[in-house]
């Protein structure tokens, strides 16, 4: 007898995405007070300002997040009382980014045509992340190439944000190490590494946040400063794999080498 494949509960997909699309909506209809704030920490005058887009779209972040492990709990794989907060990385990269985008197309067809591709991504991200929860799946290895591409394509946009804003190191850094060390934890879990997922993402974001750290004082274009971050934590991960499969040989780590100077070498020319 065919093994019986689980599908995602269109009910609480649909549910989720009118959510976030309704969230967004919001963003132009309501108005909130602003507030601005200025610290003084360490000698350094900090300025924090709180919007209406600022609230709304951490909103978005969280609901998808929490839609997303909403999802997965109606897996038949997932017991009761599981946590597996690795489902949540994606779903809140894409609906802030998403959501990103949004506020800044005019009202008329371009937003339309913008919501209708945000809800095709958001149910995209929701089905892929409950279907890579079954490794007997069918559909699994493309639900998770599709998760793996979009996780780099967010990760690179969260690194071009961060440096096209300009931000200072002090801010820069942190929030680099912050978004590589999620993305890199997600990608290994999602390759089945368990115990040792967190102590990778922790040094594939130290060193990333480093080399951050190095770039921030040269007059490198955002574009190309986030590809470089973004092919450091590519080989970051492919070099964690290896290791954890037991398959960290000489060749590989030439393989490695090679894949970083031609990712270099096109990202100083092409971009």
């Amino acid at each position: 007898m065919d093994r019986e494949i689980p599908q995602p509960d269109r009910d609480r997909v649909s549910t989720l995405t009118a959510l976030l699309l309704l969230t967004y909506t919001l963003i132009r209809i309501v108005t909130l007070p602003s507030y601005d704030a200025e610290i003084s920490l360490l000698g350094l005058l900090i300025r924090i300002e709180l919007n209406a887009s600022f609230v709304m779209l951490t909103i978005a972040a969280c609901l998808a997040a929490a839609g997303s492990d909403w999802l997965i709990r109606s897996h038949p794989a997932v017991k009761d009382g599981d946590i597996r907060p690795e489902h949540w990385v994606i779903p809140g990269l894409a609906a802030l980014g998403s959501g990103a985008i949004l506020i800044r197309i005019p009202e008329g067809p371009a937003l339309w045509i913008g919501l209708i591709l945000t809800a095709a991504l958001l149910v995209a991200v929701l089905m892929s992340e409950y279907i890579v929860l079954d490794t007997e799946d069918p559909r699994h290895d493309t639900a998770a190439i599709g998760l793996t591409a979009l996780a780099y394509l967010l990760l690179i946009g969260a690194l071009f944000a961060i440096r096209a804003t300009e931000l200072r190191a002090v801010f820069a850094i942190p929030l680099t190490l912050c978004a590589c060390g999620a993305v890199a934890w997600r990608l290994l879990r999602l390759a089945r590494i368990r115990t040792s997922a967190v102590r990778y993402a922790l040094l594939i974001s130290v060193i990333t946040a480093q080399i951050a750290w190095g770039l921030h004082y040269w007059p490198l274009p955002p574009l190309r400063g986030a590809l470089l971050l973004g092919l450091v934590v590519y080989l970051g991960n492919g070099l964690a794999l290896a290791h954890e499969e037991g398959m960290l040989e000489r060749i590989r780590i030439i393989e490695f080498a090679v894949v970083g100077v031609i990712g270099i070498a096109a990202v100083l020319i092409l971009a």
